[in-house]
């Protein structure tokens, strides 16, 4: 399970100096479901994270972190692993 880095691109887009109006505009998206996507409130479809990643001239992996899947019950250590 792969889950997206909001708070990476945020930090990326800072770093850039680029606004997130011109990233919105270049990307075909408005600029409120980039702002709910970077913040986690709206979830980024495959498409979009893909014009993104275009967008910031950056490869479709860079954003992506990689999860275990989290199972019903029981007590998880810190890398997500049900204790016994």
């Amino acid at each position: 399970m792969f889950v997206l880095d909001t708070e990476g691109i945020k930090a990326f887009i800072e770093l850039s100096g680029l606004k997130q109006k011109a990233i919105s505009e270049k990307a075909g998206i408005s600029e409120t479901a980039l702002s709910l996507i970077l913040q986690g409130k709206r979830r980024c479809e495959i498409g979009e994270y893909a014009t993104i990643c275009w967008v910031l001239n950056v490869s479709t992996d860079k954003f992506l972190q990689q999860r275990m899947p989290e199972q019903e019950g029981g007590e998880k250590n810190e890398i997500g692993i049900k204790k016994e």
